[in-house]
């Protein structure tokens, strides 16, 4: 795996991105969801993106085609929608950091001095997933999905729901009791399964509740993320600042 692989990857992925792949799936049967709504609107409510939040220090292992690395990653978000990720290795040297915003992916490859530069078409024409869709990484329920279904009540503790949001289907698992995703699993419209997200160890911080944990793993099992949440901080809401790196090689993403 080059260090370029390596970068993207875990850029991409840490911002809520992977590629999509196609299986068959089964829908079961359905009912629909307007008893289930208090559910839904207490899990928004607790949304980490909902608010501002640094993601201090986290433990990141990437397998990739029976590849693997181990990295330490940061994550700063904004509620304008904006994402800076800083990536170091276990030795804390700066490998890599990137913005990612609404309409652009900026990344700073330190290594080997090179600003590679796209737009959120990137994201979505080549990992078919649009920024939009980011917060699905930390475990947030979308607001406004359509066509929406409830496959199992909380009658055991967990909800399971289906919708859309646009032309992604999106399959949740949410505990009950909690108020929290524990799984969701993103697809192309019509049954072609994508990505497969867990969350587990949760963690509080002052009124906030998120996942210590979380797995992420493209359905023909080649790419895995594996993210354990070590430190977070809401206090800090300073504007994020991308500085490129001088005299960096500029490669577009397309």
């Amino acid at each position: 795996m080059s260090w370029k692989e390596i970068i993207l990857i875990v850029t991409v992925i840490l911002s809520g991105c992977t590629a999509v792949r196609k299986a068959n799936v089964t829908i079961p049967a359905v009912r629909n969801v307007e008893n289930d709504m208090s559910l839904t609107e207490r899990i928004i409510g607790s949304n980490l993106t909902a608010k501002d939040f640094n993601i201090l220090k986290a433990n990141v292992e990437v397998i990739n085609n029976g590849e693997e690395q181990k990295l330490i990653a940061s994550i700063k978000y904004r509620r304008n929608g904006n994402y800076l990720v800083t990536i170091r290795n276990r030795s804390g040297i700066e490998a890599a950091r990137a913005m990612v915003t609404s309409d652009t992916v900026l990344i700073n490859d330190r290594i080997y001095r090179r600003l590679y530069c796209g737009s959120s078409d990137y994201l979505s024409n080549k990992y078919g997933v649009s920024a939009d869709l980011l917060p699905l990484v930390f475990g947030d329920y979308l607001d406004g999905l359509t066509e929406t279904e409830v496959l199992k009540d909380c009658s055991n503790g967990t909800s399971e729901i289906q919708g859309y949001h646009h032309n992604k289907e999106l399959w949740y698992s949410l505990d009950c009791k909690s108020a929290k995703v524990t799984s969701v699993t993103v697809s192309e419209k019509y049954g072609t399964a994508g990505i497969n997200m867990k969350f587990g160890n949760f963690k509080s911080e002052g009124n906030s509740l998120y996942p210590g944990r979380i797995s992420l793993e493209d359905v023909s099992g080649k790419t895995k993320i594996l993210i354990e949440i070590i430190s977070i901080d809401f206090a800090d809401q300073r504007e994020l600042e991308f500085i490129s790196g001088r005299n960096y090689e500029r490669i577009i993403l397309k």
